[in-house]
């Protein structure tokens, strides 16, 4: 099967693409990788809410995995994102 052919045969919106396929990019040969909303947002040239609504339209469609981690106080870190190969 081609490079995203499901995803796009999903029917995922395509801020959803841009963004998977900037995750998967970030991930490089690692399983995961975590970078900000905001850091997103600035480098896809789109606004923070739709990177938000982007990741999760992907997560609630199978293509991201996302963990938040926490701090040893127990404040709210940073996410880990795992995307599904295309």
């Amino acid at each position: 099967m081609r490079a995203f052919e499901m995803i796009y045969r999903d029917e995922v919106s395509s801020k959803a693409v841009s963004v998977y396929r900037y995750l998967l990019d970030r991930q490089g040969k690692y399983e995961f990788c975590y970078v900000s909303h905001r850091r997103m947002a600035g480098d896809l040239k789109i606004s923070v809410s739709t990177v938000k609504r982007a990741l999760d339209e992907l997560e609630r469609k199978g293509y991201v995995g996302i963990e938040q981690q926490r701090r040893a106080n127990g404040s709210r870190c940073c996410n880990i994102y795992r995307c599904k190969s295309p």
